[in-house]
């Protein structure tokens, strides 16, 4: 300590001495002469080995003693300089000394790591009695925080380093009315909810606050207590957000993203919901797939339980199950149709939609065929309870009938939709191009025999002449029936004659190799026989046939039966008939490998359910 500390050191602790005896005598006194005594003394008193102490001591006690002396009148205080100045405050007094703001209660005590307030703000002096600024405060086991003025903060934010950490990023904190940081608390500021941390931290994404345990998620989904925060802290409501799983690392780019929708409540939305903003959607609600929107085909599996409310979803594909409506714990299927551009996935609802089969959509195989499918109104794809009938599938092929699906028969379904009639196959599909209807149901709903649904984005059945090609390009005519009449049946290929045309399954016959040729069918369990020119026209007079001048048949004692109905115009007397050329093989009609009949509907026997 060199000479003029030790002179400044003994000039402040005279000082205390003289405010002392100030304080005692002030009645007796003039103000003005013990300013100049107080003066006076402070300029010819020397340095005394007493009052040698440290710096910061003789300080305090100078504090504390200038506080007595200060409330003896304002003059006083003006005559000692304006290095010292002070207030009253309802904690109590503040001064300023060398520019620094102390605290001092009644005794002239500084005040030491307490608040103190003044005009409705509370200020925070530390252990050296010295007002605290733009800090951390740690005060009665709790967190504070004070401003640049030194002044509490309440009810407000603060963007700084954690307490006693100031190499760590910079965080938000809440602090309280009370001043208090917010620590494992849910805040609710401007009509928004924050969460807390138990250092106060604000915290965003996944979070978990369960009672008085406010963390990030790190153990996946409760739908009582996990919140999704976004960016700015606000808890999201009412909304969607894009997002991993709970517990995925910051640094995991291949972590797979989701779409979640949080209630009103915050809370996380699981299962079928009916009303998000106009549209259904289904929400996971298993531990694997919890509150992620499901898009795609998706099941909802039946638990068995009378509550409804057990049954969960998944959704179905070739990677993950087998075709959902084999499986028979599956109580219904829906299809909610992605739009990525849109973050939309909601269930599709009375509309058709054209789409791989569950076990062909995993791949999205370009190489594999779409089918068209029919969604209820309440979303549910229809999937028919059991089969109408028993069906052949047949494509018109190089002017033939040519059966499809490896000769497999099938189970089918009939379903009116927009007022025309469909078929489905037991999986939902939309059957289309010709149906041979070979076996009906107890119901008879559907009728026996051909049906045409016509291409593959036309699936309704078909009625009256249709003009059909194969696949050259070559047209080839039709009919089926447009009502139920007689022996005529809606939508059922015509066998015999409409119209003096000849139709076998609904497929025109006509004269192939010659200008007229004869063809034997068994309707009505008779077999009846017919001449037909090259367009299908029945003739039926009693002329001799020819070409090129060649009797091809000689039909002068022929008669015919001239009934209504499918055997009009049929020979009566096949023997009468002189007959020069091949006859029409029925066989040859449509490609179909053994015998066959209208009448009977014999096909080779297969098992199984094909597709």
């Amino acid at each position: 300590m060199d000479v003029s500390e030790v002179r400044n050191t003994s000039q402040r602790s005279q000082k205390l001495t003289s405010f002392a005896k100030l304080a005692k005598n002030v009645k007796k006194l003039l103000i003005i002469s013990l300013i100049r005594s107080i003066m006076f003394l402070v300029m010819q008193l020397g340095i005394s080995k007493k009052f040698q102490k440290e710096k910061k001591e003789s300080a305090l006690i100078m504090r504390k003693q200038t506080k007595i002396a200060a409330v003896v009148s304002a003059a006083a205080l003006l005559a000692l300089g304006a290095s010292i100045t002070s207030f009253a405050a309802a904690k109590g007094t503040w001064m300023m000394v060398d520019g620094e703001w102390y605290c001092y209660d009644k005794n002239g005590d500084v005040y030491e790591n307490t608040f103190c307030s003044s005009n409705g703000k509370e200020y925070y002096v530390g252990d050296d009695g010295m007002l605290v600024r733009s800090s951390w405060v740690e005060y009665d086991g709790d967190y504070y925080f004070v401003n640049s003025s030194g002044a509490k903060i309440v009810n407000d934010w603060r963007l700084t380093t954690p307490y006693e950490d100031e190499d760590a990023d910079e965080e938000w904190f809440y602090f309280q009315s009370t001043g208090k940081r917010a620590d494992n608390k849910k805040i609710l500021y401007k009509g928004s909810t924050f969460f807390f941390d138990a250092d106060g931290k604000m915290l965003t994404g996944w979070v978990t606050a369960d009672g008085n345990d406010v963390v990030n998620e790190e153990n996946g989904i409760n739908t009582s207590y996990t919140f999704f925060c976004d960016e700015t802290g606000a808890r999201v409501e009412s909304s969607w957000v894009y997002t991993t799983e709970p517990a995925t690392a910051d640094d995991d780019a291949d972590a797979d993203e989701y779409w979640y929708y949080l209630k009103s409540s915050g809370k996380v939305a699981t299962g079928r919901q009916t009303n998000i903003k106009g549209q259904a959607f289904i929400l996971g609600n298993q531990s694997d797939n919890l509150g992620q929107m499901l898009t795609g085909w998706v099941a909802e599996f039946d638990n068995k339980t009378a509550d409804k409310d057990d049954d969960y979803y998944i959704e179905i594909d070739g990677e993950t199950e087998s075709y959902a409506v084999n499986n028979e714990n599956i109580a219904d299927v829906y299809y909610c149709l992605y739009d990525e551009d849109k973050a939309d996935g909601h269930v599709q609802k009375n509309k058709w939609i054209k789409t791989w089969r569950p076990e062909d959509a995993y791949d999205e195989d370009e190489d594999e065929d779409k089918f068209w499918y029919w969604v209820e109104k309440d979303g549910k794809v229809y999937i028919p309870e059991k089969a109408d009938a028993d069906a052949y599938k047949y494509a018109l092929g190089d002017g033939s009938l040519e059966i499809k699906n490896k000769g497999k028969q099938f189970g089918i379904a009939k379903k009116k939709i927009n007022s025309k009639d469909y078929f489905f196959n037991m999986a939902g599909e939309m059957v289309n191009n010709f149906i041979d209807v070979v076996k009906t149901g107890d119901d008879d709903v559907i009728d026996l025999g051909m049906h045409y649904f016509g291409g593959s984005d036309d699936g309704s059945m078909k009625t009256g002449s249709q003009s059909i090609k194969d696949d050259n390009g070559d047209t080839y005519k039709f009919y089926f029936g447009t009502k139920d009449s007689g022996n005529e049946k809606k939508g059922v290929g015509i066998t015999g004659n409409k119209n003096n045309k000849l139709y076998y399954e609904g497929h025109l016959v006509v004269a192939q190799d010659y200008k007229y040729q004869t063809v034997d069918f068994i309707i009505d369990k008779k077999e009846s026989t017919f001449i037909v020119n090259q367009n299908g026209s029945i003739q039926h007079s009693a002329v001799e046939y020819k070409e090129d001048g060649d009797v091809l048949i000689n039909a002068k004692a022929a008669k015919y039966n001239t009934t209504t109905g499918a055997n009009k115009y049929s020979v009566e007397d096949v023997n009468k008939l002189i007959i020069n050329v091949e006859e029409i093989d029925e066989t040859s009609v449509m490609a179909i490998s053994g015998t066959f009949n209208a009448s009977e509907s014999v096909v080779p026997s297969s098992s199984g359910a094909g597709k």
